[in-house]
C-alpha cells in the first residue's frame, strides 16, 4: 500500500505488473477523504492507447521510481472506466465496480476489519453512510491529489 508519505514520489512514475510489463504513467492518485489513504491511480500511457485506467493502490509497491501492481494487464485493461473518462473523481458508485472487479472491500468495510472500532466513528461517516442513497452516480467520497503539486 502506498503511504501519504510517499505521495510526492508518484509524480509522472512508471507503473508496472508483479510480472514486469509496463503500463504507463501514473497521471494523479485519489485519496479516500475518510480514512486519508490512497486508494487509487489513475495511469496512462498514450504509446499504447491507454487513455487512463484506476488501478488500487492497496497493495501497489512502491520501489524508487517503479509503482509496482499485482494485477494482469488484461485485468487493468478490462477495468470500469478504462475505456472512459470518468472524470478525475469516481463517484461511489464508480469506485463500488471497481472494488469489485480487482476484488477488493470497499473502504468502509476494510476499516471496520481492521479497527473493530466501526465505520460509525469516522469522520464524515455518518454523511456518506446516509447522504448517498439514490445518489451513487454523483457523490464521492474521494479526492484528487496530483503528485508533486
Amino acid at each position: 500500500m502506498i503511504t501519504q508519505e510517499q505521495l510526492t514520489a508518484t509524480a509522472g512514475i512508471a507503473a508496472f505488473t508483479d510480472q514486469g510489463q509496463r503500463l504507463g504513467s501514473v497521471e494523479y492518485v485519489l485519496v479516500d477523504d475518510t480514512t486519508g489513504r490512497p486508494e487509487w491511480a489513475r495511469v496512462t500511457d498514450p504509446a499504447s492507447g491507454l487513455g487512463g485506467v484506476f488501478v488500487p493502490l492497496r497493495h501497489a509497491l512502491l520501489d524508487g521510481h517503479r509503482l509496482t501492481l499485482p494485477y494482469a494487464v488484461s485485468l487493468i485493461e478490462r477495468a470500469p472506466c478504462a475505456a472512459l473518462d470518468c472524470g478525475s473523481v469516481l463517484s461511489v458508485q464508480e469506485e463500488q465496480r471497481l472494488f469489485a472487479h480487482y476484488g477488493l472491500r470497499s473502504a468502509r468495510d476494510e476499516v471496520n476489519a481492521e479497527s473493530g472500532s466501526g465505520w460509525a466513528g469516522m469522520d464524515r461517516a455518518a454523511a456518506i453512510k446516509e447522504g448517498t442513497a439514490g445518489r451513487e452516480a454523483q457523490a464521492s467520497r474521494l479526492r484528487t491529489v496530483r503528485p508533486g503539486r
